[in-house]
C-alpha cells in the first residue's frame, strides 16, 4: 500500500471518528519530506473534499514551514503543479482558498530581492503563471492570489525587503483594481456579485498591509467613492436585504476609513480638503446616516484641521464650508429620527468626534482659539438639544430584551459624556438648557420622559460644575425639590432626581446654605418610595453625608430614624444596606452628645449587632450568608464612625467575637473570621484610648488562631504590634510568640509531608508581612523569641520559590529587613546565608512562573550592603554547586556584587534568567511541529 492511499485512509478515519491517534499520525505526515510527493496524489479530484483538504493545509504548510526542504532549481516545477491544481475545475471553495494561500506563499518564497534591481514585480511572475488572465476564472483566482499575497509575506517578516516587493508590485496591482472598479456596470451584468467583492477584498487586504504610502494608495479614492454610491444601502430601505451588498458595503467602508485615516494624509492637507470634499459631496447625495462611519473617522483624525478651518484659520475659504458640511452631516447622523437602539444604531456613531473636537480647543493659540469657540457654541447647542431629545427613555413595553436596555443604557452614559463635553464650550448656557427643557417638560405632565432626560443631563455635568457657584444651579435643584410632581410620574424620575442631587453633592456640601435641609429631606423621603428609588436614594445619601460633615447635625435625627425604618424593609448585606451604614455612621459623627449618639447607635448599629447574636445561635448552613451580610454591614458602619463612643461599639462587638470563636463551626468558618477580623480591624481605628480599650482582642485573637489560622488575624496582629509597641508589660510579645509558633509549626508540618505550600499562600504573606514590619520598626521584639528566628528565615527563603508574587514579594521584604539588621540579626543570618543565595540562583536558572525580579534583587542588594565578606563566597559556592550556571560564574558573580540599585540589579537577574532559559532550551531541543494542527 503506498503513502498516498495510508494518507487518505487516516484523513477519512480522522474526519469520520475523531481518532486521536490518526490525528497525531497526519501531524507527522505533514512535516515528513514525502509529503512533497504525495500531496498532489491526493489533490486529485477523484479524492473526496476532506482528503483534497489535508493535502492543500500540508502544501501550505510546508511552504512556509519546510521551504528549506526544496532545491532552487525546483521552483518552476512547483510552481506548475500548483497551478495544474488551481485550475482543476469543480475543486471545492474551501480547498481552492487553500491552494490559492498555498501559491501565494510559493510567490513570497520564490520571488528573489534581486529581481527589485531587475524592474521586475511579483505581480509580474504572478501574471506569467496564471495565463491567459482574460477568462472570468483565472481573474478571479489572480484576485484571490493577490489578496493573500500581503498576508503571507508578512509570515516571512524576517525576509529582507518584504516591504519594497510590495511597495514595488502595488501600481500593477492598482493598474488591474481600478480596471475592474471602472467595468462595474458591465461586469455586474456578466459575472457574480462575488467578483466585485472579491476585488474590494483584495484592495482591502493590500490597505490593511499598511506599509503603502499615501501617493500610493490615494489615486483610487475616487474609484472607493463610486463603489461606495453602488453598494450604500437603499434610501428607501434601512437594511440591505441582499447579503452580498451587504457584504461589499462594509469593505468599501473599511476601504475608506483605512485610506482617510492615513498617517500621512495630515501632511498632505490639499489631498485632505479635496477628498473631505468629495465625501461630504457623496454622503449628501446619498443617504448620510449610512456614511456615519466614514465621515466620523475623518472628523476625528483631523478634527483639528476642520476645527481651524471652521474658525477662519485656514487661507482657503472653502475650507471653511467643507468643515461645516462635515460637521452638519454628523449632527444629522447624531440627531436621526428614531429611538435608540430600536429604530435605529447608527446615531452612537459620532460620540468620539464631538470629543475629539472640542478637546482640540486647547491646542490653539489665541485668538485663534477665541474664535474657535465662537464657531463652535451654535454646533453644541444643536448638538446639546439633540442629545436631550434622544436620550429619552422609552416606554418599557418598547424594549423588548435584556440586551437592548443594556445597550440603551450604555448609550446613555456615552450621551452623558458628551453633553459633558458640551458643558466645556457652553459651560452656562447649557445649564440654562437643561433648566428650560425641564421646564417645558412639567408644563405637559404626561410628557414625563422628557422631565427625566432633563435631570439625566443636570446630573451630567456635576463633574464638570464641581463646587464653584456657577449659576442655574440652585435653581435646577430647587425646580427638582420643589416643582416636580413625583407621584403623578412612575418612579424612574425620582430615581434620577436623587442620582442627580447625589451627583451635585460636593456642590451641596460646599454651599450648604443652599437647600441642605430640603435636599436630606427629600432623599431620605426617597428611601421609603420602596425599590425603584430606594437604592438611588441611598447612593445620594451617601455622597451627600461624606460630603457635608458637620452641617448634617441640625438633620441627623431625622435623617438616622429614616435609616433604621429603612433597613427593616431591605436585604441584609445588599449595596443599600451597606451605603446607609455607612452614612450612619457619618451622621452619628455629628450628633452633639455622646447620651444622643448612644441613643441613635442603639437604634442602627445596636440593632444589627443584636440580630447578628441571634445568627449565630443558629447552624452554619443555615445562617452563614446572613451573618458574612450582618458582619459587613457593622464593617461599613465602623468605617466612618469615630470620636468618644468607639469603646462602646468595641464592648458591644467583643461578645459577638467570643461567640464566635467559641462556636465549633463559626470558630472555623472563613468568611465569619474574615468579616469579625476586619471589624476588629477598624474598631480599633475608632477608639480614642486604644492602648487600653482594646486589650481584649489579644486574647480573641490568640484564642481565634489556635483553633483556625487565618491572614485576616494576622493583619489585626499587626495593626496590634503598632498599638502596643510601647506597653512597659510588653503585652504583645506573648501574643507574637504564641502565633508565630502555631504558623510555623504549620509551615514545619506542610514541609515534612512534602506538602505544597500554594496551599497557604494567603496566610504566608501575612506572617512574613507581620515579620517584615517587626524588623523595619522593632526588631527588640523578634529578638525576645530568638528560638523562632531560624525557622522564620527559612520559612521567607522558601516562600521565595512560590508562584505566587505577592507572598514572594513579602518574603524578599522580610528577608530583605532582616539583613539590613546586621548588628542584631548576624548570627542568625550567617548560617543560612549560603542556602539563601544557592536558592535565589537556582529559581532564577529555571523557568519562573512570574516575571518580576525585584524580591530576589533586594534580597541580593541587602546582602551586598550588609555581608560584603560573605556574600562573594556565597555566589561563588552557589555557582560551582549547579553545573547548568557555572560558566555564567565570573561574569555574573561581578555583577551581582558591583550594583548598589534595586532596579539596575533587576535587570541583571533578568538577563541571567532569560540566557538560563536559553542555555536550557538549547541543550533540550524540542520538536515543536506536534504542536500544528488541522484547521
Amino acid at each position: 500500500m503506498d503513502y498516498a492511499t495510508i494518507v487518505d485512509q487516516a484523513v477519512k478515519e480522522f474526519y469520520s471518528a475523531g481518532s486521536n491517534e490518526a490525528h497525531s499520525w497526519l501531524l507527522q505526515a505533514q512535516v515528513s519530506p514525502e509529503a512533497w510527493k504525495f500531496v498532489w496524489e491526493l489533490l486529485d479530484p477523484s479524492k473526496s473534499a476532506e482528503v483534497q483538504f489535508f493535502a492543500a493545509t500540508t502544501l501550505h504548510t510546508k511552504i512556509i514551514k519546510q521551504w528549506d526542504e526544496v532545491p532552487e532549481h525546483d521552483y518552476p516545477m512547483l510552481r506548475d503543479y500548483l497551478v495544474k491544481s488551481l485550475k482543476q475545475p469543480n475543486t471545492p471553495k474551501f480547498v481552492l482558498l487553500k491552494l490559492c494561500q498555498a501559491f501565494a506563499a510559493f510567490m513570497v518564497n520564490s520571488y528573489n530581492i534581486e529581481k527589485i534591481e531587475e524592474d521586475a514585480s511579483i505581480v509580474d511572475d504572478l501574471f506569467n503563471a496564471l495565463t491567459p488572465t482574460n477568462s472570468p476564472s483565472m481573474l478571479e483566482l489572480l484576485l484571490r492570489v493577490l489578496s493573500l499575497l500581503p498576508t503571507e509575506c508578512d509570515r516571512r517578516r524576517q525576509t529582507r525587503g518584504n516591504s519594497q516587493i510590495l511597495v514595488k508590485s502595488w501600481p500593477k496591482i492598482l493598474c488591474c483594481l481600478r480596471l475592474v472598479f471602472s467595468s462595474y456596470d458591465t461586469i455586474a451584468l456578466l459575472l457574480p456579485p462575488t467578483f466585485m467583492i472579491l476585488t474590494l477584498e483584495c484592495t482591502l487586504a493590500w490597505f490593511k498591509m499598511d506599509k503603502l504610502p499615501l501617493e500610493a494608495i490615494g489615486q483610487i479614492y475616487s474609484d472607493l467613492l463610486i463603489m461606495a454610491t453602488h453598494y450604500a444601502p437603499n434610501r428607501s430601505s434601512n437594511l440591505c436585504t441582499d447579503p452580498e451588498q451587504e457584504r461589499g458595503w462594509d469593505i468599501v467602508q473599511e476601504c475608506l476609513i483605512t485610506i482617510v485615516t492615513h498617517r500621512d494624509l495630515k501632511r498632505w492637507t490639499h489631498t485632505l480638503w479635496e477628498w473631505a470634499k468629495a465625501l461630504t459631496i457623496t454622503a449628501k447625495e446619498h443617504d448620510t446616516k449610512y456614511f456615519c462611519e466614514v465621515l466620523t473617522a475623518m472628523g476625528e483624525a483631523h478634527s483639528r484641521e476642520f476645527l481651524i478651518a471652521l474658525a477662519g484659520g485656514s487661507n482657503d475659504l472653502t475650507h471653511k464650508q467643507t468643515a461645516t458640511n462635515l460637521i452638519e452631516l454628523l449632527l444629522e447622523c447624531t440627531s436621526q429620527p428614531g429611538r435608540y437602539p430600536t429604530d435605529e444604531t447608527r446615531s452612537c456613531i459620532p460620540f468620539g468626534f464631538w470629543y475629539a473636537l472640542q478637546d482640540d480647543l486647547g491646542t490653539l493659540d489665541q485668538p485663534l482659539e477665541k474664535w474657535a469657540l465662537l464657531a463652535l457654541k451654535p454646533i453644541y447647542i444643536r448638538l446639546a438639544e439633540a442629545l436631550l431629545e434622544k436620550s429619552a427613555l422609552p416606554c418599557r413595553q418598547e424594549l423588548s430584551n435584556a440586551n437592548e436596555s443594556e445597550l440603551l443604557r450604555c448609550y446613555r452614559q456615552d450621551v452623558a459624556d458628551t453633553l459633558d463635553y458640551c458643558y466645556k464650550v457652553l459651560q452656562e448656557d447649557l445649564l440654562k438648557m437643561v433648566l428650560e427643557r425641564l421646564a417645558r417638560a412639567m408644563c405637559d405632565n404626561k410628557n414625563w420622559t422628557d422631565i427625566e432626560a432633563s435631570l439625566h443631563a443636570f446630573k451630567a455635568l456635576a463633574e464638570s460644575v464641581g463646587n464653584r457657584n456657577v449659576r442655574y444651579v440652585p435653581e435646577m435643584i430647587f425646580a427638582i425639590l420643589s416643582y416636580i410632581p413625583y407621584d403623578r410620574y412612575p418612579p424612574e424620575v425620582m430615581a434620577c432626581a436623587c442620582s442627580a442631587l447625589g451627583s451635585f453633592a460636593e456642590w451641596i456640601g460646599e454651599h450648604p446654605e443652599r437647600r441642605l435641609k430640603e435636599v436630606l429631606q427629600f432623599i431620605t423621603l426617597g428611601l421609603t418610595k420602596g425599590p425603584e428609588v430606594a437604592p438611588f436614594a441611598s447612593m445620594a445619601l451617601r455622597d451627600i453625608v461624606r460630603e457635608s460633615g458637620n452641617h448634617l447635625a441640625p438633620f441627623a435625627p431625622s435623617i438616622l430614624n429614616t435609616i433604621r425604618q429603612t433597613l427593616l424593609n431591605v436585604a441584609p448585606g445588599s449595596g443599600e444596606t451597606l451605603r446607609l451604614m455607612y452614612a450612619a455612621g457619618k451622621v452619628l459623627n455629628t450628633l452633639p452628645t455622646v447620651e444622643l449618639q448612644m441613643t441613635y447607635l442603639d437604634a442602627t448599629l445596636g440593632l444589627c449587632i443584636v440580630k447578628l447574636k441571634e445568627l449565630l445561635e443558629q447552624p452554619l448552613f443555615v445562617a452563614r450568608l446572613d451573618v458574612t451580610n450582618h458582619l459587613k454591614m457593622i464593617l461599613a458602619c465602623l468605617s466612618t464612625l469615630d470620636g468618644t463612643i468607639g469603646k462602646a461599639v468595641l464592648d458591644g462587638l467583643i461578645p459577638v467575637f467570643h461567640q464566635i470563636i467559641a462556636h465549633p463551626e463559626w470558630s472555623q468558618d472563613n468568611a465569619t473570621l474574615e468579616g469579625m477580623y476586619l471589624c476588629a480591624q477598624r474598631s480599633v481605628s475608632s477608639l480614642v484610648h486604644p492602648e487600653t480599650d482594646a486589650r481584649p482582642l489579644l486574647s480573641i485573637l490568640t484564642t481565634s488562631y489556635k483553633t483556625w489560622p487565618h491572614p485576616e488575624a494576622l493583619n489585626l496582629l499587626r495593626q496590634l504590634i503598632v498599638l502596643f509597641a510601647k506597653d512597659q508589660d510588653n503585652i504583645i510579645g506573648s501574643v507574637l510568640a504564641e502565633i508565630s509558633s502555631i504558623t510555623l509549626s504549620g509551615v514545619k508540618a506542610c514541609r515534612s509531608v512534602q506538602g505544597d505550600l500554594s496551599d497557604w499562600s494567603d496566610l504566608m504573606e501575612a506572617y512574613l508581612g507581620v515579620l517584615s514590619q517587626i524588623c523595619k520598626k522593632n526588631i527588640k521584639l523578634l529578638l525576645q523569641i530568638p528560638e523562632q528566628i531560624p525557622e522564620m528565615l527559612q520559612c521567607g527563603i522558601a516562600c521565595l520559590t512560590l508562584p505566587e508574587f505577592a507572598t514572594v514579594k513579602m518574603a524578599g521584604s522580610f528577608l530583605n529587613h532582616a539583613i539590613a539588621q546586621s548588628l542584631h540579626m548576624q548570627t542568625f543570618i550567617q548560617p543560612i546565608g549560603q542556602e539563601l543565595v544557592s536558592v535565589i540562583l537556582h529559581h532564577l536558572s529555571g523557568v519562573m512562573l512570574h516575571h518580576n525580579f525585584e524580591p530576589y534583587a533586594e534580597v541580593l542588594l541587602s546582602l551586598n550592603k550588609n555581608c560584603m565578606e560573605w556574600h562573594e563566597l556565597w555566589l561563588r559556592i552557589a555557582f560551582e554547586s549547579q553545573s547548568d550556571i557555572a560558566a555564567l560564574r565570573k561574569e555574573y558573580i561581578t555583577r551581582i556584587l558591583r550594583e548598589r540599585l534595586k532596579q539596575r540589579l533587576s535587570d541583571v537577574l533578568k538577563e541571567f534568567n532569560l540566557r538560563c532559559r536559553q542555555k536550557i532550551g538549547s541543550s533540550n531541543p524540542r520538536n515543536d511541529r506536534t504542536s500544528d494542527v488541522l484547521t
